[in-house]
């Protein structure tokens, strides 16, 4: 019953669907109604006790993904300013959070029955969590109220502890260790890390340490297939403890397996986070927190950069680890990221304040260059040895910009230029046209246009020729498209179906797949590059945008306790583990020589349905595995399946059982 002002841009904004129908089945419910939803009620105060009117408080069902509201002080009965009842939940597990009414929505438009908001405080998550990861989650049953759901503005009750996380531990590949945590804590005496192994019941006890303001302590390293679970526990001076992020809760990570196939890092934009897949199961292996708006990346020599939009930074992620390891503050609304030649300086657009970052990448230090009279932007960035090449969405252009930050020149393309890439051997730069169906091909060296393509499509967003430079990849977002055409006549190669508004392309390692986010169908498309086919798809977070592949980061483990490590005498398939099997199965394989390895699964009509391993091998040992889904990311029926291994002249096959 009350706005969200919400979507992937300014202005799109809806009212939510479960609200209208809680808040009109309240006013007139229909037998039996009430006995079938539950309430959860409390009050909203600031630090000094003085009840908050107008806050909007949000019922989030995890079970559901319903989304009811409501605002402090809406209930005519209340008896105070700050008291809240959420009416009319279904039953499951809600997530509750607390923020003020402002931005496109305020007092005005909001009906008109209301004043004096309350505004000015961040919005936080019970119980006093700032990030919903770490809100206490409760469990509603059907006709159950629940009450004395308090929040208290600014995280924390007063005269208690404020543990805020800086550097928190999370799934990751490295054995080794040790994992760091290390928190901001005010109002804090001591501070310790409590951290439990696997199903134990007993935990360890690590003083936190003092450094840089910040309280720093190390869990030592753990065997792969380690669950950690751990909490901060802070105390004041006065003796009042803080846990985080809650007595009840534990964070947790675990040391994660890898399959050897290349690691999909993607930004999550809506979810302010990077998620990580392996490609060989095309399961996320881990979620890591970034800062505000995730929405482009960058792959160079083991690290990864990610480019936050709204916090107005770059977050630096080692690949081997999947460890943040700092964070570079640049100007406005930070874009597209790209290398100079000799991969020791990043230049970073800022599209809200008209100027560019410099970034050495070794040490993280920023600089910024401002650009004079750019009409909106700069948005698309290209490097070349002597030359800086941005896009100039309002005046449509490219602009070439000395190393000084000097404008040598302003290039008209078609409307929109909004991302440029240069093909693999430097000699041309792609300039795609957000509003038309034109490619702009120019000369680097020149400065001039060399030619241009017309597309069968209505404007592209990102542009990526293939490694080898014969083929120029484009998302026609409009038309949720994937272009493929020929990078010397512009000759339609193939046009993909590829989910709704795709944005951006990256290629694996071996250039033999094109991996595709699509922003609004929540997913990231697997194309063919040999045959420009669509082979698979995986969900991914929430509107993923930039992407990139890295190679697995460790050797592979040995494939059971006690296997001999010496190097197969060879090649063969195991049964795999379990069989018959419901949720998951291992298969493994060995390989007696390097050879390029195929593990395909049929159906009982001999039809392909999944491609678990497609990649050149060493020799060794291997496991990999299948979790009943098909390329698309369905869940397949129960029945038998077949299993194909092929490796050169090799070839075995093996029965399995699903039962679902």
């Amino acid at each position: 019953m009350n706005p969200f002002n919400r979507g992937d841009g300014p202005g799109e904004g809806h009212s939510l669907e479960p609200d209208d129908i809680a808040g009109i089945s309240v006013l007139y419910p229909a037998k039996g109604y009430r006995a079938t939803v539950g309430t959860i009620s409390g009050r909203v105060t600031d630090s000094d006790e003085k009840p908050l009117f107008g806050t909007q408080l949000t019922a989030e069902n995890l079970d559901t993904g319903e989304l009811f509201s409501t605002v402090s002080g809406a209930e005519p009965d209340a008896d105070s300013d700050g008291h809240y009842r959420l009416h009319g939940l279904t039953p499951g597990r809600y997530r509750l959070s607390m923020a003020p009414i402002e931005g496109a929505i305020d007092e005005e438009n909001f009906g008109g029955i209301f004043a004096d908001f309350a505004t000015g405080f961040p919005g936080e998550y019970f119980d006093n969590a700032r990030d919903g990861s770490y809100a206490r989650i409760l469990d509603l049953a059907p006709s159950q109220h629940i009450g004395y759901i308090d929040f208290v503005s600014g995280f924390v009750p007063p005269g208690f502890p404020l543990v805020l996380p800086v550097g928190l531990a999370y799934n990751t590949p490295d054995a080794s260790g040790p994992y760091a945590v290390s928190v901001k804590a005010r109002n804090t005496h001591q501070a310790w890390l409590l951290y439990r192994l696997g199903n134990a019941d007993a935990h360890h006890r690590l003083p936190m340490h003092e450094h840089d303001g910040l309280y720093v302590a190390e869990i030592p390293g753990q065997p792969i297939g380690t669950q950690i679970a751990y909490q901060i526990e802070a105390r004041s001076a006065d003796g009042n403890v803080s846990v985080f992020p809650n007595e009840d809760a534990w964070l947790d990570f675990a040391i994660i397996e890898l399959t050897g196939s290349p690691l999909a890092f993607t930004a999550l934009r809506g979810d302010d986070a990077v998620g990580v897949v392996d490609t060989g199961t095309r399961r996320e292996l881990a979620r890591i927190p970034v800062g505000d708006e995730p929405i482009q990346v960058l792959l160079s020599d083991g690290k990864l950069f990610v480019s936050n939009l709204s916090s107005n930074d770059i977050s630096v992620i080692e690949t081997a680890s999947f460890r943040v390891l700092r964070r570079i503050e640049t100007a406005v609304q930070p874009l597209d990221m790209a290398l100079a030649p000799d991969g020791q300086t990043m230049y970073v657009t800022n599209s809200g304040a008209g100027t560019l970052t410099t970034v050495d990448v070794e040490s993280g230090h920023a600089r910024t260059i401002r650009l004079a009279e750019i009409g909106s932007g700069p948005y698309g960035v290209a490097i070349t040895a002597d030359k800086i090449f941005t896009t100039d969405i309002g005046n449509s252009q490219v602009l070439v910009v000395a190393p000084d930050g000097r404008i040598a020149r302003r290039i008209d393309v078609p409307i929109q230029p909004r991302s440029l890439a240069l093909s693999p051997d430097g000699q041309t730069l792609y300039v795609p046209s957000m509003g038309t169906g034109l490619l702009t091909l120019i000369d680097p060296a020149s400065d001039a246009i060399s030619g241009s393509f017309d597309l069968d499509a209505s404007g592209t967003f990102a542009v990526a020729p293939s490694p080898d430079g014969r083929k120029i990849y484009l998302t026609a977002h409009d038309d949720d498209a994937l272009m493929i055409v020929d990078s010397q006549s512009g000759a339609p190669l193939q046009r993909i179906a590829i989910g709704r508004n795709p944005r951006a392309i990256s290629f694996s390692p071996d250039g033999e797949q094109a991996y595709v986010t699509s922003s609004f169908s929540h997913q990231v498309h697997i194309v063919d590059t040999r045959r420009d086919i669509l082979i698979g798809r995986y969900p991914a977070g929430q509107n993923p945008r930039g992407i990139a592949l890295a190679t697995s980061p460790l050797p592979l483990q040995p494939t059971a306790i006690g296997e001999s490590p010496s190097q197969p005498a060879a090649f063969h398939i195991e049964p795999n583990y379990p069989n018959p099997f419901n949720i998951a199965t291992q298969v493994r394989y060995a390989l007696a020589a390097e050879a390029d390895v195929e593990l395909r699964i049929y159906n009982a009509l001999g039809q392909q349905v999944r491609t678990l391993v497609r990649a050149r091998r060493s020799a060794g040992r291997y496991y990999t595995d299948w979790d009943g889904r098909s390329d698309w990311g369905t869940q397949l029926a129960s029945g038998p399946y077949l299993l194909e291994m092929r490796a050169g002249g090799f070839r075995q096959a093996a029965k399995m059982l699903l039962l679902r």
